[in-house]
């Protein structure tokens, strides 16, 4: 079975730079926007192409569906709706969020990625750097986190490592889903 459309959720805590991390690699990032943050309400949607990714040795294009996901707990209603059909779940949170996040983001792996049944590898953990002195070191998450890839990501400084570390992801997402079919 060939996969050409995957559905990845970017989820965590509510001002952690999900929009913005989304808005980067759908390449639709607009300056006026970034500056100033809005809370998203329930899930925005971005749809976007990985061109020429390579899975198994064999070069892929892949539709993403990026769901983009609030991190307000008044949309809990609407998390099944999300969970449906999901392939892989972005976790992301920053060193604002940090302190709160490890508890938060336990509950939406417990959630999103062991309910549903996804590997470790349909996983990632995004630590959303602002600034070239955040330690990374701050994020302290649970033995649960053990097999999930934690990456440290800085939109200003790093955009093109995580456009790197993403395809790698997606690559990981496409290489479980095809062993399990």
């Amino acid at each position: 079975m060939h996969i050409s459309k995957l559905k990845i959720l970017i989820i965590g805590p509510s001002n952690s730079g999900k929009t913005s991390i989304a808005n980067f690699l759908s390449e639709s990032i607009n300056i006026e926007e970034a500056e100033t943050p809005r809370p998203t309400q329930g899930v925005r949607i971005v749809e976007f192409e990985l061109s020429n990714l390579s899975v198994n040795g064999k070069s892929n294009n892949i539709d993403i569906e990026l769901w983009d996901c609030s991190g307000d707990h008044r949309f809990e209603s609407c998390w099944p709706a999300l969970r449906a059909g999901v392939q892989g779940v972005i976790l992301v949170c920053a060193p604002t969020t940090a302190h709160a996040a490890t508890r938060e983001l336990e509950l939406l792996y417990n959630y999103y990625v062991s309910q549903p049944k996804l590997s470790a590898k349909q996983c990632v953990v995004f630590y959303n750097c602002t600034e070239e002195q955040d330690d990374v070191e701050t994020l302290n998450l649970s033995p649960t986190f053990s097999k999930v890839s934690q990456l440290a990501i800085n939109l200003k400084t790093g955009g093109n490592r995580l456009k790197i570390d993403f395809s790698n992801y997606i690559a990981s997402v496409m290489q479980s889903i095809n062993k399990d079919v």
